[in-house]
């Protein structure tokens, strides 16, 4: 049958003569999510394990990294569209003039992070940490959490030795002589204290949340937001369709979580006690990168800007995907 011919079948069987109307599959947009490791990433890991992406037009590769400053870095670097990082990544990075901003927040925690110390270095409690040699990621949420950690004690970062040590190498470190503690992640301490029975311990970090709260996000370049909104706008809608997963299947959540990080499910179930999940931007989110770019400029690691910190993290938050999708989670003045 020829084309006139088809046309003609077509108008016969009521579908209309316009080919232009058979609907034609569109290719997925590719891209690349730079992802941070750990359970407080319950919901980006979500999103690539249930393939949420797929539903938004979007085929999504990911590249795992051991920390949220690293997977900021692909970004930075190119290698990624979007990353999952946290608000200490962005508050440092601001104050250097780096404009990558926030298009989602999808948890927060205090007690997502830990110092694990050695027990047979004299540590008992945290005020015995003065003197004593911390590993930490330099740069990232860690070493955030460090100093507000430290402060609940009346101590301070000049009060310990810092010693860079990389997210996926801490637990090892302190196995060795080198360090006396790390500060990171609850699944590291988690891990520390299996692999080393005895020999570490986690301290306690009663108050913490009056002086830490740890901000997880999604991220994109400036240049994502402002040339691909409706991308944007599908990441988002991706994030909110794994929440509801969350909450609506959390033991079958927890069970994927614990066989993308490796972790036992009892361990998982640890860390998810420990978030509170909820895709938004608020006010709160704002305040604690206000503090966290003060505590960078205060550390030597950024220059005070010419701009007012509140007015230049604001313009770090992009709300316009959020609020097309679910206007009432974007409570950010």
């Amino acid at each position: 049958m020829d084309r006139r011919g088809f046309v003609r079948t077509l108008g016969a069987l009521g579908i209309g003569a316009n080919l232009n109307l058979i609907p034609t599959a569109h290719a997925a947009q590719k891209i690349v999510v730079a992802e941070s490791q750990g359970s407080s990433w319950a919901i980006p890991y979500l999103v690539s394990s249930k393939d949420y992406w797929r539903p938004q037009g979007i085929e999504a590769t990911t590249l795992a990294f051991t920390s949220g400053r690293l997977a900021f870095d692909a970004v930075q670097a190119g290698k990624a569209q979007f990353a999952t990082t946290t608000d200490s990544v962005i508050g440092l990075a601001g104050a250097n003039g780096v404009n990558t901003v926030i298009v989602a927040e999808f948890t927060r925690l205090s007690s997502g992070m830990v110092v694990a110390a050695r027990t047979d270095r004299g540590i008992d409690t945290p005020a015995q940490l003065k003197g004593k040699r911390i590993a930490t990621p330099l740069g990232t949420s860690g070493h955030y959490f460090l100093s507000r950690y430290l402060s609940l004690w009346g101590l301070s970062l000049k009060d310990v030795t810092l010693v860079n040590v990389g997210g996926g190498d801490v637990v090892s470190a302190i196995g060795k002589n080198g360090v006396d503690a790390f500060a990171w992640g609850f699944d590291s301490g988690q891990k520390a204290v299996g692999d080393y029975p005895g020999l570490v311990r986690l301290l306690p970090d009663t108050g913490l949340e009056k002086v830490f709260v740890s901000h997880y996000v999604l991220t994109a370049p400036e240049a994502v937001v402002r040339q691909q909104p409706k991308l944007v706008e599908g990441a988002v809608r991706a994030l909110l369709t794994a929440e509801q997963f969350y909450r609506e299947h959390t033991q079958d959540a927890v069970a994927l979580v614990a066989a993308r990080t490796k972790t036992s499910v009892a361990a998982t179930q640890a860390g998810f006690d420990t978030m509170q999940v909820g895709v938004r931007l608020d006010n709160r989110l704002l305040d604690d990168l206000v503090l966290n770019g003060d505590w960078a400029i205060h550390a030597g690691l950024a220059q005070h800007p010419k701009e007012d910190l509140r007015s230049l993290y604001r313009k770090l938050v992009y709300t316009d995907a959020l609020k097309a999708v679910a206007p009432e989670r974007v409570t950010l003045s």
